[in-house]
This record gives C-alpha cells, sequence and structure tokens, in this order.
C-alpha cells in the first residue's frame, strides 16, 4: 500500500480527529472507513440510476458484521417525504453488488405504492403483450382487437390516473 500524506485546516483536523476518538479508532483508519464508505454509495447510486433513473436515491451505508461482513445502503423514493423502499447488499470484500434487478424492480414498485399509484395488473399486462405481440405477426379476429383496445384503454386511464396523483402531490 502507497502513503499519502494530505494537509487539512486545522478545524477540519480537529474535527476529524474528535470523530475518530468517538469511534474509537486511529484517525487513518477513520479516513479510509470514510473514503470506502462514500465509494459504497457512489456504486450503489450508479447500479440505482441506471436502473430506475433518478426516482430512487441512496443513503449512507452501514456496515453490518455478518459473515461475511456487507455493506447496507438503505434506498428511498426521491420525493418529499422520501419513503424507504428497501436496501442494496454490497460485498465488503469485493465491492460487488449483491441486490438483483428483481430487487430493484421491488423497490420501484414499492415507490409507487408509497406515492398512491395504482398498478395494471399483471395477468391484463400479460394478455396485453400477447395481443400486441399478435397484432404484429397477423390481423387480430374482432374480438381479439377489441380485448387488446379495452385493455389499451385501462392501461391509459390508469396511467392519467397516476400522472393527476402525482401532480397533486407536487403541487401540495
Amino acid at each position: 500500500m502507497r502513503s499519502l500524506t494530505i494537509s487539512l485546516p486545522d478545524y477540519l483536523y480537529e474535527k476529524l480527529t474528535q470523530r475518530a476518538k468517538g469511534s474509537k479508532i486511529s484517525l487513518e483508519n477513520f479516513v479510509l472507513f470514510q473514503l470506502e464508505r462514500d465509494e459504497v454509495r457512489d456504486t450503489a447510486l450508479t447500479f440505482l440510476r441506471r436502473r430506475a433513473g433518478r426516482c430512487l436515491m441512496a443513503t449512507e451505508p452501514i456496515l453490518k458484521e455478518s459473515t461475511p461482513p456487507v455493506w447496507v445502503v438503505p434506498v428511498f423514493t426521491n420525493v418529499d417525504p422520501p419513503a424507504r423502499v428497501g436496501e442494496i447488499l454490497l460485498d465488503t470484500n469485493t465491492g460487488e453488488i449483491l441486490s438483483t434487478e428483481m430487487d430493484v424492480a421491488e423497490m420501484i414498485e414499492k415507490g409507487h405504492v408509497s406515492f398512491g399509484f395504482e398498478s395494471f395488473a399483471i395477468e391484463k399486462q400479460e394478455r396485453l403483450t400477447e395481443l400486441l405481440v399478435l397484432n404484429n405477426e397477423r390481423v387480430l379476429e374482432s374480438e381479439e382487437k377489441q380485448e387488446m383496445e379495452a385493455l389499451l384503454a385501462e392501461e391509459q386511464a390508469l396511467q392519467i390516473q397516476n400522472l393527476e396523483t402525482l401532480g397533486k402531490r407536487l403541487l401540495s
């Protein structure tokens, strides 16, 4: 490991020294811990942004002394008031994200529920997807076309309702 020397203003050095004493570790280890924690938070934020845009945010990681030890990064919605929707887990040795795409999908769903959004039923979404694929492959029969149009109308109405809910929430 290479050594690094940095200069700090006296007030900052004193503040870091006090926090390190409060944590009962050396100043060097305290600074290294803070740097690692920041790196973990940045990794979690990058993971979230790639999968959920900016609708979710990661907060300060917590080191969980388990076997093996992991970083736990709480995840909240990015609206006021924020609602906790889950957490991202990272391996302390490798920095690898242990959470999955499904974990993020569940956090997004919890976020939608916390906003007061209604979800389009999974069965209906699957049927609509099936009908849209069939519509690209062949001309739909009259009953199929009516079913597809009804499902599209229902989904659109739900989206409008959710946008109105979001508008009310943002304006209140």
